[in-house]
This record gives C-alpha cells, structure tokens and sequence, in this order.
C-alpha cells in the first residue's frame, strides 16, 4: 500500500484507478490510460470493484440491524460516497471512517459535513492504532469495543506481515462480543496466467502492489479471529451476480471469487 497523496500526478494512483473505475470523477488522464490497460487485461476487475462496494451496504446492514451493533469501525475507506456504509445505518449508529491519504480526509470531511454520528479521521489501515487510539476516537466510542470492524476492499493492498499484524491488534483491542467483516482479494485459481501477472504489473508501477493468497492464507494471517459458519463466501454467490456476464476469461483468471471473499469473524 503505498504512502503517496492522490494529489500526486506524476504517476498512476490506485486509489484514483480504482475511483475511475467505479465511474467517479476523482482521477486525471495518467489514471484513466492505466485503467483502460487494466481493462483491456482484466474485463471483470472494474464489476468486481463495484461488487466490492455493493457489499459494504449490505454488511452495514447485517452488522446492526441482524447481528445489533450500534458502532461499525471501518479501514482504508475511501470518499464515503452514497454507496457507503453510513447511508443504510439505523439512525443513532457511529460509524467511523479512516483512509492514509489526507487528501481523501479533506475531500471527506466535505462529503459528510453535517451528517449526524458519522466521523473520517487520518489513518492507516496498516497501524490501527493509529485510529482506535486518537484520544478523539476514544471520546466518541466512551469505551465501548464490543462493536463492528470492517476490513473490505483494501486486504489485496497488503503484504502478508502487515495483514497479520492488524489482525492481531484488532483482535487484542476489541471488546469480547466484536465482529470482523472481512473482504478477501486476489483469491485467485490462476495467479501465474499472463494476464494476471501483466495486471500484477500495472498495479506494481502505481506503487501499490497487489498480493495474491489462498484462502486458507487468509484464515491463517487472520488468527486469533474465528471465521463464523459458513466461512468465505465468494461475493457473486453472496449477491448473486449473473455470471452470464462474466467470459471465460473472466472465469479462468478470476474464478468463483470475483471480487474476492466475503467473511465475518468473531473473537
């Protein structure tokens, strides 16, 4: 994951890569000629970016109305555009946002001025403490840590060190009745296909590689957290996209996962 501002135009940014894929405006001309390389190599990435982004409603809804959390804590966010999480919450619920780009922040605090509840602070996904340990964090949750944590859309950005790392802090912060959502990327039957590897590539040159791992990779940098049945559920089964849309392509370099897994563990 790299430390660079989106502001940075002398190069591809993957933050703004992936913005312009998923149709936003917060990109320039170095982004769009990468994307559409990425396009050209991998037609299914910019449907499963989007699928990625779908779920985070959908797990907003089942972290508070199914499973009763009234706090969800939510990493590497990005704009908090109308298909995040706080558009579907019930009304009273914190959520707090968190992104490593101050730029993202700045942009942040205007698309959420004013809303109710719902807070967007500087931090890296990598170093959870340097959210769940900002004194005006601790205001704010006035120490509640039985809450929701969703990790989605950003695994695929981190190398296997810094994965386990912020699992384990995670785990040793939250209270004994917290919930993990977590969104694994790169799960791939094919990692070694020349498409992927040219797809690896591009993103490489952006200065965010991407990491591909096994699924069983995944649960092992995730202990001490405990998957809760059924496990990993490839997102088009959790969705039910109509794969008719996918090509055969699409289904050798990217397989069932699609836009990746989707869990919730407990402690």
């Amino acid at each position: 994951m790299s430390r660079e501002s989106i502001v940075d135009t002398s190069r591809p940014n993957a933050g703004r890569i992936y913005d312009y894929l998923l149709g936003g405006s917060h990109n320039f001309e170095v982004d769009r000629q990468a994307a559409e390389r990425i396009r050209q190599l991998a037609p299914f990435l910019p449907k499963a970016m989007r699928l990625q982004r779908w779920c985070l409603q959908d797990l907003a809804v089942e972290l508070t109305k199914n499973r009763g959390y009234d706090v969800i804590i939510d990493f590497a966010s990005g704009l908090p555009t109308n298909d995040h999480i706080h558009r579907v919450v019930p009304p009273g619920t914190t959520v707090i946002y968190s992104d490593y780009d101050p730029v993202v922040v700045e942009y942040a605090h205007e698309i959420l001025a004013g809303t109710p509840d719902v807070y967007f602070f500087q931090a890296d996904a990598r170093r959870p403490e340097e959210l769940l340990e900002r004194q005006e964090v601790r205001e704010i949750l006035a120490g509640r840590r039985n809450i929701g944590l969703a990790f989605w859309g950003v695994s695929g950005f981190i190398a296997d060190d810094e994965l386990a790392y912020t699992a384990r802090r995670l785990y040793e912060w939250a209270g004994p009745d917290s919930c993990l959502a977590f969104n694994a990327q790169g799960v791939m039957p094919d990692p070694d296909s020349p498409e992927v590897i040219k797809v690896m590539e591009l993103y490489r040159q952006t200065g965010a590689p991407l990491h591909i791992r096994s699924l069983d990779r995944c649960v092992e940098l995730l202990q001490p957290w405990s998957l809760i049945p059924p496990g990993f559920i490839s997102l088009l089964d959790w969705h039910g996209l109509d794969t008719s849309t996918l090509t055969q392509e699409d289904i050798r370099n990217f397989g069932p996962g699609g836009g990746g897994y989707g869990a919730y563990l407990a402690k």
